[in-house]
């Protein structure tokens, strides 16, 4: 499929009309003669780039958001060529609310990810006050969201693939996604990334600008500054890529090799329980053969790295290591997971994982083919014998078949440049932070925490430093304490539960289901694929694919659970959803040796012991239901009966679709739902309780919707028919 262009692709877009009016001016825009980068830092946008509402431009846009602005702004595809091609690169912006002083660009990185949707997104976070004299403004890069992309699909790995075979099969994909479109393809380079963001900025008519990027966007805030010093104000990076491509991975691994030899020595001191062996080096021995017996890829997961920031998430790698110890066997039960391709700075989204490699492949040297990657990975296990080259992942396995690239040409330069990083997290490692001050200066804060990507978090205290740096040039250095560890929550059987990309969910089994029956899974309704029903919407047989992964009792995820219909989902009267499964009860229970909570015919009652299971958060809650509340509001919704916990379930986000089950029988009698965060009143995330005697909010309390209602709606081979006798669930 040859390669679109597009603010939101002229299939999306609403206004045609605008859309060639916008293109019109800006290409003339570009001929205007703009204030030249040495003069004013900050001068007013030229009045002939039109703007228009995002919500209005963009089908998909959020139709709430009143605030954000869309333009497009045509580039060159080869700056050599000036003349030549070009493309659209679409941006956003938030107006400044006050007197404007000039603008923040912004880069949520991936790299690869759309950054048109983040300037309102700041509203709502510690650079909210700089919007009253800046404007905030959004790019989205070559190759993502509305600019111009190629399109070929998603990567496709066979199941049961060698780590060669899977090489190969990225390689040729890449090889196949750079044939619909060479030019553009192999022009998806952070420097153009950077050239493009310099074009919008002489558009938009800004002789320089403020930069907030994190994650992936931090290499190209890196090598904006380091093409275009003279054209930066001020510069936040922020959980900061490494500045090599070709090193990331072996520093990486150097950090996860000392977090390891710690971990050794805690399980030494806990032989008793988890008989590991007494010291460190038997310790090691151990796990080295049974990451033999099982293979990395069903070993390596187990092991946590952040034992400082969180003391006791090694409880539970250590419980897991030693249930795929006591299994017995290294066959493994479930299909082969495809190996991922990515440097884990981000999730593929539908476009993601092509730009993703696009961005990281121009900047790497190596890897273009598998003998070289078993080369570099034996270079990495003489520097880290037990972590290095244990992840296939973290190969440079993403860049076979794509041409050869160079590494970012890096350099310090005059423009204030404030660096931020988180001393425990793994996405974007802090080693990562001090190769970078090295290559381009830089004050650096040090954040004590293991968080990702959080200064500008309103629940973190030091993040008022933003507003301090950008509006008053006030550089940080040293420390100062991050968000609170992030520890899991109480360990617990987990078997019969299934891991969701973002919710808990359950196997579940209504007393008429029969063993060669299609297995049913429940999770929330606001858990649907998609878009969440709308209030007074009830989703009915649905061809929806879903795609979940069966844990064990210990939380070790044994293999995937797919269906492909939707059931039942709503989120009026009730929030569940209803899938049915690809499997039988048979066949999960031969492969996993794990089976479904019987579902219970009668909801709970206030006083009730029950246990809150969440497979997202690999974590179970003991407590009493506290209350049966006639109905729960929350925004737009409303729920019917549900229950209130006690305080000692105390669930967190992650915890939606949980099941809720009889601490006595082990019958599923809810599913959790939601819970009041803020102690707001009737918001979205913010339930309260409505009544004859009024409406009150519990503030931390998390609720629960009734299953009971399914039984009585199931027939015979286990289908769902909203017409039975006695079927109380809110139908179309």
């Amino acid at each position: 499929m040859a390669c679109t262009e597009r603010l939101s692709l002229t299939v999306q877009f609403t206004k045609l009309s605008s859309l060639a009016v916008g293109i019109g001016v800006a290409a003339a825009s570009l001929a205007t003669p703009l204030i030249s980068h040495a003069a004013a830092a900050q001068v007013a946008a030229p009045k002939d780039v039109q703007w228009g509402l995002c919500k209005d431009m963009a089908e998909d846009w959020s139709r709430d958001d009143k605030k954000s602005e869309c333009t497009i702004v045509p580039v060159p595809v080869d700056y050599s060529k000036p003349d030549g091609r070009k493309i659209n690169i679409a941006v956003s912006r938030v107006k400044a609310t006050g007197k404007r002083t000039g603008a923040l660009f912004t880069n949520p990185g991936g790299p690869g990810l759309p950054g048109t949707s983040i300037p309102a997104e700041l509203l709502d976070s510690q650079l909210a006050p700089m919007n009253d004299e800046l404007d905030f403004i959004g790019i989205d890069t070559r190759g993502t969201g509305y600019s111009a992309q190629i399109s070929c699909g998603q990567e496709d790995i066979t199941p049961g693939s060698t780590e060669q075979q899977a090489f190969e099969q990225t390689a040729e994909w890449h090889r196949k996604c750079i044939a619909t479109d060479p030019e553009l393809a192999t022009s998806i380079t952070m420097e153009n990334a950077a050239r493009d963001m310099d074009r919008v900025r002489e558009t938009l008519g800004f002789g320089k600008i403020n930069f907030y990027g994190n994650s992936g966007g931090t290499g190209l805030g890196a090598v904006y500054r380091s093409m275009f010093d003279d054209r930066v104000s001020r510069m936040w990076l922020e959980s900061i890529m490494s500045p090599s491509t070709d090193n990331a991975v072996a520093a990486m691994e150097e950090s996860w090799e000392a977090n390891y030899r710690r971990f050794f020595d805690w399980l030494a001191k806990r032989d008793s329980t988890y008989h590991f062996g007494n010291t460190p080096q038997k310790v090691e021995d151990a796990l080295k053969v049974l990451r033999r017996t099982h293979g990395d890829e069903k070993f390596t997961p187990l092991l946590a790295l952040n034992l400082e920031a969180v003391p006791d998430i090694w409880e539970r790698s250590a419980a897991k290591l030693m249930e795929l110890r006591d299994s017995g066997t290294g066959e493994n039960r479930g299909a082969k997971k495809a190996s991922e391709t990515t440097f884990g700075l981000g999730k593929k989204g539908s476009n993601y994982a092509i730009t993703h490699d696009a961005f990281m492949c121009s900047s790497s040297t190596v890897g273009r083919d598998y003998s070289d990657v078993i080369k570099l990975r034996n270079e990495r296990k003489k520097k880290a014998p037990f972590a290095g080259g244990s992840r296939f992942d973290l190969d440079q396995a993403n860049c076979g078949g794509w041409p050869a690239g160079k590494e970012w040409e890096l350099k310090p330069g005059k423009s204030q440049l404030q660096l931020s990083a988180h001393e425990f997290e793994n996405i974007t490692p802090y080693v990562w932070a001090k190769m970078m001050q090295k290559k381009i200066g830089g004050s650096l804060l040090t954040i004590k925490d293991d968080s990702h990507s959080s200064i500008k978090s309103k629940e973190l205290a030091c993040g008022s430093k933003l507003v301090d740096f950008f509006r008053n040039g006030t550089t940080a250095q040293g420390s100062c304490p991050g968000l609170p560890a992030n520890e899991p929550g109480p360990a617990g059987n987990l078997s019969g539960t299934v891991k969701l990309p973002n919710c808990s969910a359950s196997l579940v089994r209504p007393g008429s289901a029969r063993d060669e029956d299609k297995a049913l899974l429940l999770t929330n309704g606001h858990c649907y694929p998609g878009e969440r029903p709308k209030p007074g919407e009830v989703i009915t047989d649905k061809d929806v694919e879903l795609d979940g992964t069966v844990l064990s009792p210990a939380g070790r995820e044994l293999g995937p659970v797919t269906g492909k219909r939707v059931l039942y989902a709503t989120m009026t009267g009730t929030d569940m959803m209803l899938v049915q499964l690809d499997s039988s009860y048979a066949d999960i229970r031969r492969k996993y040796n794990v089976t479904a909570f019987p579902l219970s015919s009668s909801g709970p009652v206030a006083g009730q012991n029950i246990k809150v299971a969440s497979s997202f958060l690999e974590s179970v809650w003991s407590c009493q239901a506290e209350a049966v509340v006639p109905t729960l509001k929350e925004g737009d919704y409303t729920s019917n009966t549900a229950v209130r916990y006690a305080k000692e379930c105390n669930t967190k986000p992650g915890s939606s679709g949980s099941a809720v089950l009889d601490a006595k029988t082990g019958e599923l009698i809810a599913v959790n739902s939601t819970s009041n965060r803020d102690g707001e009143r009737c918001t979205l995330n913010n339930p309260c309780e409505v009544d004859s005697n009024g409406t009150r909010v519990y503030k931390g309390r998390g609720y629960a919707t009734q299953t009971a209602p399914i039984n009585t709606c199931i027939g015979s081979g286990n289908v769902l028919d909203l017409k039975r006798k006695n079927c109380t669930l809110p139908k179309p």
